[in-house]
């Protein structure tokens, strides 16, 4: 099968030929339809975690129809349309590739109303958002800093429909696409500081981008003993002063893909694509991602 692997930390990325993987007890074989591209993905390149296999498969996300299932695997059978997770970097297996395995904890049935392809980028990006507006609670009025990414883009619809009172960071022209999506005020971080246009305060923020010294500057925005989430680990050891402030870690789940596709069919969530390639495109589109020179989320067809 074709996939795109590595042969060492800071390799570049090719499209080569592997063999097709067997799904072990409790794993399910997926003929992928698409896989999502993550920034963690090239980080795993750079080394971002060292338990790695090589030659390494890489990506975490995607969507595709199960070919067949392992020993010990109940609730899915050949043909089912699922979306997940399936990178084990430790084993040198990921998304990237035709088929790949999963374990069936870490798949679940994928949204009925959008394309497979589509499916392809919300885990990660959904998870994550799904959790972080769990973390924040009831919060009446929420600043979402970065929200025009991935997983802010799923914040904000996910927020929005809770009733969130959204303040999204876009640039101007950003700002219709964040009010469609459910953002109620849209500031613009390339005119002027943040803290300079929010008024009055909120209650949350969920900073998806800022170091710790931009975080700090976003403190006279949010209401004493207000929330702030950092799946950046922007928050100091020290904590910040006068606020509840943490960084995040996700925690996925096959209960939260299901929420996700939930939440999806019933409306209130569409997925944002920003770029789509194909498999033999994928080295040149993490490099952009890399960068800091993607267009939104990156979709790989397969």
């Amino acid at each position: 099968m074709r996939a795109v692997t590595v042969t060492g930390f800071g390799a570049v990325p090719e499209v080569t030929d592997r063999p097709v993987p067997e799904p072990g007890p409790g794993e399910v074989l997926v003929r992928l339809t698409a896989a999502g591209l993550n920034p963690f993905d090239w980080k795993v390149i750079d080394g971002a975690i060292e338990d790695v296999g090589f030659p390494l498969i890489i990506g975490t996300d995607g969507a595709g129809t199960v070919e067949r299932v392992g020993a010990d695997v109940t609730g899915f059978q050949s043909g089912d349309p699922v979306f997940g997770q399936f990178s084990k970097a430790r084993l040198g297996r990921g998304s990237y590739a035709e088929l790949a395995v999963a374990s069936h904890g870490a798949i679940a049935a994928a949204p009925r109303t959008v394309a497979l392809s589509e499916a392809a980028a919300v885990p990660t990006a959904g998870m994550t958002a799904l959790n972080l507006v769990d973390h924040v609670g009831d919060a009446g009025r929420l600043l979402i800093v970065g929200a025009t990414g991935g997983v802010g883009t799923f914040v904000t619809q996910i927020a929005s429909a809770r009733g969130i009172t959204v303040v999204a960071t876009a640039s101007e022209e950003k700002a219709d696409l964040m009010r469609a999506l459910g953002a109620t005020e849209v500031v613009d971080h390339t005119v002027a500081p943040i803290a300079d246009q929010v008024d009055p305060q909120v209650d949350a923020v969920i900073d998806l981008v800022s170091g710790t010294e931009r975080l700090r500057s976003l403190l006279p925005v949010i209401r004493p003993g207000g929330i702030v989430l950092s799946p950046v680990f922007a928050v100091p050891e020290e904590g910040l002063p006068g606020v509840e402030a943490a960084n995040f870690s996700n925690v996925a789940s096959a209960d939260l893909l299901e929420r996700l596709a939930g939440q999806i069919d019933a409306g209130h969530v569409r997925v944002v694509i920003g770029d789509t390639v194909t498999l033999s495109q994928a080295p040149e589109a993490l490099a952009r991602s890399r960068a800091g020179k993607a267009r939104g989320k990156t979709v790989i067809v397969i």
